[in-house]
């Protein structure tokens, strides 16, 4: 191998490892460095920056590092490994990420030791009895770092080899080094924040709060915002939403023309119910529209819609880290509702429910009416006696969306409706509710990589849902329905994919 003549022996090694074992697992980006100069659950603990990261190796490639590191004055140290005091060192990454499948097997490990754990305070003897059993049935307790296995499960680290910058625990270091001003906003940093589904589901364990990591990972957004950082699609995202009142720059006017039959019945003049569509399902899936307005039609609700008013809840703003915009959107949205005397809101869109319900309160908006998500609002219904359902025979899976679920906590509504429905039959999968597949569509990544949304969703029906070998997908969230039709179509496959109010709707 030749060498530049002013080139260091770090770097001659450097330029060895990357020749043997390919440069894509030769890791020496600054930010790769500190994230991997942290150890532990967490990263609490600081073990000292490598000189480089090396990914994944097999025996026979571990006995050729070991030969190379021989011949440096570098020390070869592995993931675990405790802190290392001023010797430089080569750390060697072999850690496989948290896949689906071994989530399952330790969230069910993990109940099993909750139930011991139980067993075990009940049975205290003493003070000091109880307080260590206590502490082992805690949340923070539980979680151990394992050797061969990232502990925190991430949707998308699979996506990349594992990496540990693409990780959960990844992405909170980035977090708390930007806001400790240890990091630069580097495209690396930018990289590692926006290929996040803000999904949520990272270090949660049996408990129905979790720890809440997206939220850490969107207000770090929020900072490489304030740092300069702009987006390629956030200029464009703002002016459409400004604009035409929708991100996909769609005209206005247009919002309603795929129902405009039912903007002339139903145009809000301070009715009841004002049934808020939301951007997705106004543009691209006026079905579902059509099908919520049948089942509110039916119940004798008093609802009525804006149609080219309406405008966006302003949550991918949000997501995007862009607050001062998302902000100020919610401001024109909260006054809108109050000039209209809007008093009960009723939408079919998971997003635009997380946004009202929660993400205004954050903004410092809060809204002045009462929300609900269409499956809230049917089980009502169903409850009154108000919607009465036929039958309809065949094996359903419900999705979780994350800003239903886990981001709100809506998990019993739309399972009461459908079991309201005579010989329709719920299939649960393995990882539910608050512990539900993220479909890849959330967290604003189908606007920063399409192409990773579509990896998620492939993934999910491949590993998940087809195996279930059902008769359809029911879910309440339009980004989730895009998402899932779209891999079911590359899948060449022809299971579909309903709004919860599509299948209450045929019942009628």
């Amino acid at each position: 191998m030749t060498t530049d003549e002013h080139s260091t022996p770090m770097q001659e090694l450097l330029e060895r490892l990357r020749k043997a074992f390919g440069p894509k697992r030769i890791l020496t980006d600054p930010t790769d460095l500190y994230v991997y100069s942290f150890r532990g659950e967490f990263g609490i603990m600081h073990r000292g920056t490598p000189v480089a990261v090396v990914r994944l190796l097999q025996v026979e490639e571990n006995r050729s590092l070991t030969e190379m590191m021989k011949s440096s004055n570098l020390r070869l140290a592995i993931n675990t490994d405790d802190a290392i005091k001023d010797e430089p060192f080569v750390l060697l990454d072999v850690r496989e990420p948290c896949d689906p499948l071994t989530l399952v097997k330790k969230l069910k490990s993990l109940k099993q030791l909750d139930k011991t754990g139980k067993a075990r305070l009940k049975g205290a003897t003493s003070l000091p009895d109880w307080l260590l059993s206590f502490l082992k049935r805690h949340r923070g307790y539980r979680l151990s770092e394992e050797p061969e296995i990232e502990n925190g499960f991430c949707t998308v680290a699979r996506f990349f080899d594992g990496l540990e910058t693409y990780s959960s625990k990844g992405r909170l270091l980035i977090t708390r080094g930007l806001l400790k001003d240890e990091l630069e906003p580097s495209e690396r940093v930018v990289d590692s924040l926006y290929t996040c589904t803000a999904c949520g589901q990272c270090y949660d364990q049996i408990s129905t709060m979790g720890l809440e990591v997206n939220n850490a990972i969107v207000r770090a957004r929020h900072e490489v915002v304030k740092r300069g950082v702009n987006l390629p699609a956030s200029r464009r995202l703002v002016e459409n939403i400004r604009g035409e009142g929708n991100p996909m720059g769609m005209p206005a006017e247009d919002r309603a023309l795929w129902f405009e039959e039912l903007i002339d019945r139903h145009s809000f003049e301070g009715n009841e119910v004002l049934y808020w569509t939301g951007c997705s399902t106004s543009y691209r899936l006026p079905e579902v529209v059509e099908a919520t307005s049948k089942v509110l039609d039916v119940a004798g609700v008093d609802y009525g819609l804006l149609g080219a008013s309406e405008g966006c809840c302003g949550l991918i703003l949000y997501l995007l880290g862009l607050w001062d915009q998302a902000r100020e959107n919610a401001v024109r949205t909260v006054e809108d509702m109050k000039a209209r005397a809007v008093r009960t809101m009723v939408t079919s869109c998971a997003g635009c429910y997380y946004a009202f319900s929660r993400i205004y309160d954050v903004l410092k908006v809060p809204v002045s009416f009462q929300l609900l998500h269409t499956s809230q609002l049917m089980e009502s219904l169903i409850q009154e006696g108000r919607l009465k359902l036929k039958g309809l025979r065949g094996d359903f899976v419900w999705h979780d969306p994350c800003d239903l679920g886990r981001h709100c906590g809506v998990y019993e509504p739309p399972r009461e409706v459908l079991g309201a429905v005579p010989g329709l039959k719920l299939v649960e999968p393995a990882l539910n509710r608050e512990h539900a597949l993220c479909c890849g569509a959330g967290g604003g990544l189908m606007a920063y990589d399409l192409e990773l949304t579509e990896k998620i969703s492939h993934e999910k029906m491949m590993e998940e849902i087809l195996p279930m070998g059902v008769d359809g997908i029911v879910t309440g969230c339009p980004a989730c329905i895009l998402s899932l039709r779209f891999a079911v179509k590359a899948l060449d496959n022809s299971l579909p994919v309903y709004d919860l109010s599509e299948l209450v709707s045929r019942c009628l």
